[in-house]
Parts: structure tokens; sequence; C-alpha cells
């Protein structure tokens, strides 16, 4: 729009500046850098929202890693408790165990006290000799010492075998309880360790948050900065525009009342100055599909309507306005001249779009739907396919 601007009063040199409602013309510099703001802050809305996606993914990354470690903790508890139920089957096993071993230290006590009476055990002549009871008697004490023999054989196997069992059930009693004591507080620290994590991680999340809505409110009014200073601008520099061309369309009309002033002036010439003079009168008004005024237009209703002022009528159609008058070469252009945009500019069938030029390398038109008629460089719209004097 500023080129649009600074185009137009290359093209009116002379024409006076104008304030609006007593405030000065916003300039190109003033215009430029509130751009420039919108373009800082849209730059750091963009960092911020970065950041936020990578704090957004982190904290997902750490919540899911609390869910699983949390699952950890709760499957490592149920695992203390087991073992906390085997340590007090342990504690009943050994309990019984270690009865046992009382019960074989007493019998192998007994045994000791036995062979220290005996001196180790029966001599057997001094049995034979020394008993009145004869033979059959000393028969019987060596069968009786057999049966000694082997049951204190007996009783020093369970000894040792009592022993064994009671030293494993204390391991088991204790070992695995310790170990699985030692999970639970490991587990329940990496808990608390990814909860605090979570937790730091969902405030500079929210932190972030925070600021990228400040950012975006910041963005925001950047923008309407932007657009009031270059809507002011616009008009302000329409209003030259305008003021210009009435007074190039008074000295025109006076120059058609005295013939020897422009000797060279054709009839065009002077139509074209009316044509474009009554287009600047129309900037601000708002496009409108099939409209043709007073109040709103189309791009071919606005130079249709344009032309109508200076007594020449053209239809309602930018295609058929295409072939309403002389082609021009753009390096010709005069005022009033129609100016042609296609998709394609090797066909005219796709020919879109046409406005009237107002001189200095811009022209009016009715751009589109949601803008206003405005002044546009020739070129805005694209490479004009060509320029059609009516």
């Amino acid at each position: 729009m500023a080129g649009c601007g600074l185009l137009t009063m290359a093209g009116l040199a002379g024409a006076p500046r104008m304030k609006l409602a007593g405030n000065p013309v916003p300039s190109a510099g003033q215009l430029q850098a509130a751009q420039n703001t919108v373009n800082q802050r849209a730059a750091d809305l963009g960092r911020a929202e970065e950041r936020l996606a990578a704090a957004d993914a982190r904290l997902t990354d750490l919540e899911t890693r609390a869910g699983i470690l949390t699952e950890d903790y709760d499957g490592t508890v149920v695992a203390e408790q087991q073992a906390h139920a085997a340590q007090v089957a342990a504690v009943r096993r050994l309990a019984a165990a270690e009865i046992a071993l009382r019960g074989s230290h007493r019998r192998v006590a007994d045994i000791a006290a036995a062979e220290f009476e005996t001196q180790g055990g029966f001599d057997p002549m001094a049995a034979m000799l020394g008993d009145s009871r004869g033979v059959l008697a000393y028969l019987g004490l060596i069968g009786l010492g057999q049966v000694f023999a082997r049951n204190r054989t007996d009783i020093l196997a369970e000894n040792t075998a009592d022993s064994v069992v009671a030293g494993v059930f204390r391991a088991e009693a204790s070992a695995a309880l310790r170990q699985k004591q030692a999970d639970v507080r490991q587990a329940a620290a990496l808990k608390m360790a990814i909860q605090a994590a979570v937790t730091r991680q969902l405030a500079a999340v929210t932190a972030t948050r925070s600021m990228t809505s400040r950012l975006t409110s910041l963005l925001q009014n950047a923008k309407l900065t932007g657009q009031s200073v270059a809507a002011t601008r616009q008009a302000a520099l329409a209003a030259e525009a305008a003021q210009a061309a009435r007074q190039r369309a008074a000295a025109a009309s006076t120059a058609s009342a005295s013939p020897p002033s422009f000797p060279d002036a054709p009839a065009g010439s002077r139509r074209g100055n009316i044509a474009a003079g009554w287009a600047l009168s129309q900037i601000g008004l708002p496009y409108q599909w099939g409209a043709a005024g007073p109040s709103s237009y189309d791009c071919s209703g606005l130079t249709m309507a344009a032309w109508a002022r200076a007594g020449v009528g053209l239809l309602h159609y930018a295609g058929d306005q295409w072939v309403e008058g002389a082609h021009v070469p753009l390096s010709s252009l005069e005022r009033g001249d129609l100016l042609f945009y296609a998709i394609d500019n090797a066909d005219p069938g796709t020919i879109h779009h046409v406005g009237i030029y107002i001189g200095g390398g811009s022209m009016v038109d009715a751009p589109y739907t949601g803008a206003d008629v405005r002044i546009d460089d020739i070129y805005a719209p694209g490479v004009p396919i060509g320029a059609v004097r009516p």
C-alpha cells in the first residue's frame, strides 16, 4: 500500500499535502516501522510456540515415564509384600528347626555323657569275665552296644541335618526380605523423582503457555496498529490523489472550453481524465460481486461507471470491455485507460480483473471481496495482459 501511494504521489507532483483530522499523514518510515514491529512480534511468537511444543512433548514423555515407574513401584511393593509373607513363613520354619536342633543337641550331649561313663564303650573280655551272668549276658550286652552305636550315628547325622536346615531358614528369613525392602526404597525414590520432574515440567509448560498468550496479544496489537497506520496513510494519499484529480479534471474542463490552449489534446484524453478522476472519488467504497454503484462495486462495475461519467458506455463484464476500445501498449498508457489481468496472458479468455489507470504507475480498482475500492500498483495483481482505451 505504501508503494502504491508513493507511486501515485510521484505521478501527482506538485499536489498539496493533506492532513487527516489535524494529524500528520504517517510517513513511509512510520509504516515500515509498524510492519517491522509486527514481524518482530511474529518471530517472538513463533519461537515461543516452538518452545511450547517442545515443553509439551517433554511433559508428555515425563508423564509416560511417571506412569511406567508408578506401575514398577506398585509391582515392587507387591513383591516386597510377598517377600514379607515368605519371611514370616521362614521364621516359623526357623523356629521349628531350632527346636529340632536343640533336641539334637540334647541327644548328642547324652551320647557324650554315655561315652564318658563307659570310657568309650564295653571291653568284651572284661564284660564276659566280670559278669556273673556268664556268656548269655555277654551276648546281650554286645547286642545292646551295637544298637547303641547305630543310634549314636543316627543322632549325630540328625543333629548335623538340623544345623544345616536351621542355617538355611535363618538366611532365607533375612536376605530375601532385605533385598525386597531395598527394591521398594529404590522404586519409591524413582517414583518421587519422576513425579517431581513432572511437576517442574508442568510449571514450565504453564509459564511458556502464558508467555505465548502474551506474545499473541502483543502481535495482535501490533497488527492492529500497523493496519491503522496503513489505513490512515492510504486514506490520506487517496484523498490527496482525489484532490489532485479534481484539480486536473477542472483544468481539463477549462481546457475543453478553450481549444487554443490544448491544440493537440485528443477527446479521448479528456474523457480519460474525467473517468480516472471520478474513479478516485469512489475510493473506500466496498467491493461487492456484481455491483456497479452507487455504494459498492466489483472491478468491471467500477470501470463501467467511471467511463459512463465521461459519456462512454461499457458493458458490465471485463471480457467485453477488453474489446470495447483500442488496444494500447503499456509504455503509452494515459489516464483513464483500462488495464486487464488474466490467468494466462496468452489467452484473453482467462481475463478476470480490470482497473483504471490514474498515472504514475498506479490504478484505481475494486480488487476482491473483503477489500475496498483503492489505489494499487498496476503490477500488484500481476503483469497486465494489456490495456484498452475506450
